[in-house]
């Protein structure tokens, strides 16, 4: 490995920072609890986000330098809040004009409600981090890991799989569920695989290797346009950026990252829309990217935006980006619910059993879509059955609407303990090792998006699904290799040989 990766930590150094970092977490958490919920009002409210934007820059950089692989769950979920609880409500108090609320959907959201709503936010971020540290698995040293290079062969099967799911997703998840249907992302997986623990051929020049990350993310990139999420077009290039930062590649990082925040302001988030409103919906109900007809219109009237306002273009896209990734706003509507007609107390948790249930026993099993239910709840539908669109709670928001700020703090950290405890343990000690420890641990990293904006109890249940799933998925995978191996008399298989072969 080159000198030049430094993203190394023994887990021994790490566990004697773990309660420091939930203290100082806490200690800043309750400043902006106090800021929020005292001092409801423009002054408040900003110092509150401003104070949580440093801290958590701060602590994602802490976490970076003590990650095996520089990227782990703790650190994504770390930046994701970031922009969510940090940068996104700071700009909102800064761009919205003096007495005015903040627009959600048809109401109108005082800076005072939002206020209460960070405070939310802020409180269950902090249970999370906590929940996730406490159960937080151990890492290899980094001297002794990823020296083995991933088989060819290995990854070439892995990729067929993730295609055929991508591309049959819908009668998959139908049939055997959502756990399953996570080696969707398996192409993905294969990337990473080959930024962090490339098969021998690419290991002798970097820049071979960083031309096949390129070319592979330009497929994913395919991939990801036959749906219409913003969040699977961008997660095409984490192999580029994560193979930068692993390799303190900091030019090229500042680089990639300038460029994605301009492909999404400028194009992805634009396109999306156009899309969604132009009507280009196939025959099942799935709205395309790439769609005849419908994206060169949606082109040529972006085109059209832009050449008569650049500057103006780009600002309407930014603004639309900030405010939709301001989680603070939807936790204050459904704390605004819990205020108005009283908490849930646990009624609105009551699909959790039934989820448990794996589709492929109950080929029957309802659609269950919280963000539907809560559209409902906010007037915009009159049935969930009905709803166009699904709105994100957030955890915490849910949470709090069930039980109150018991709930939230309770609640977040038993689903930051899960992340980490079942899902992101099945990856072992070093997520290198093969394709399926891979694939358990991005997955878990990239469920950020999802496991804070969408609903507690959905992604609870998802997190213990994906856990066991992968868990067994390994075990069936290094019985199979035992067996192989004892008949072939201990042959390479070209993995690691010792962990299979004990």
């Amino acid at each position: 490995m080159s000198s030049s990766i430094r993203f190394r930590g023994f887990a021994s150094r790490k566990r004697s920072h773990n309660i420091s970092n939930v203290t100082r977490y806490a200690i800043v958490a309750l400043v902006c609890f106090l800021c929020d919920l005292f001092w409801p009002n423009r002054a408040g409210l900003g110092l509150s986000a401003a104070l949580f934007l440093l801290w958590s820059l701060w602590l994602v950089n802490r976490e970076m330098k003590a990650a095996l692989l520089a990227l782990n769950p703790v650190v994504c979920y770390q930046c994701w809040q970031v922009a969510t609880l940090g940068l996104a409500p700071l700009y909102i108090v800064l761009s919205s004009e003096f007495g005015a609320g903040v627009s959600f959907g048809n109401y109108t959201l005082p800076l005072e409600t939002v206020a209460y709503g960070h405070a939310v936010t802020v409180a269950g971020s902090w249970a999370f981090y906590a929940g996730m540290k406490r159960f937080q698995p151990r890492e290899a040293p980094g001297e002794s890991a990823g020296g083995w290079g991933a088989p060819g062969a290995s990854l070439l099967i892995a990729t067929a799989v993730g295609v055929a799911f991508q591309l049959r997703r819908e009668v998959i998840a139908s049939y055997v569920g959502s756990a399953v249907a996570q080696l969707l992302l398996l192409p993905l997986v294969v990337l990473c695989m080959v930024a962090l623990n490339p098969p021998p051929a690419l290991r002798r020049s970097a820049e071979v290797q960083f031309g096949v990350l390129l070319l592979g993310s330009a497929g994913l990139l395919l991939l990801s346009a036959l749906r219409d999420s913003k969040m699977e077009v961008m997660f095409s290039f984490l192999p580029l950026a994560w193979w930068a930062l692993y390799r303190n590649k900091r030019g090229l990082l500042a680089i990639i990252g300038l460029g994605l925040v301009v492909l999404y302001v400028g194009l992805i988030a634009p396109l999306v829309s156009h899309m969604r409103n132009s009507g280009a919906i196939d025959e099942k109900g799935i709205v395309r990217l790439l769609t005849p007809g419908f994206t060169e219109q949606a082109a040529n009237s972006m085109r059209e935006d832009y050449a008569s306002d650049p500057r103006g273009y780009f600002e309407t896209w930014a603004d639309a980006t900030l405010n939709r990734m301001c989680d603070p706003c939807a936790a204050a509507m459904a704390v605004t619910l819990a205020h108005d007609n009283g908490f849930l107390q646990g009624r609105g948790l009551e699909y959790v059993p039934m989820a448990f249930i794996p589709r492929v026993l109950w080929p029957g099993k309802p659609l269950i879509d919280r963000g539907r239910d809560f559209t409902t709840a906010l007037g915009w539908a009159a049935d969930a059955s009905q709803a166009t669109t699904s709105t994100g709670q957030t955890s915490a928001g849910e949470l709090y609407w069930n039980f109150g700020w018991p709930g939230v703090l309770v609640g977040m950290y038993l689903l930051g303990a899960a992340i980490s405890g079942v899902w992101w343990r099945a990856a072992g000690r070093d997520p290198r090792d093969g394709v399926l420890e891979m694939a358990a641990y991005t997955d878990a990293m990239l469920s950020f998006v999802l496991v804070t904006g969408s609903a507690a109890g959905v992604m609870f249940v998802g997190t213990i699904s994906a856990g066991l799933f992968f868990r067994a998925a390994i075990a069936l995978r290094d019985k199979i290799i035992r067996r192989k191996v004892s008949k072939s008399g201990g042959a390479k298989l070209g993995l690691r040989p010792l962990p299979l072969c004990e």
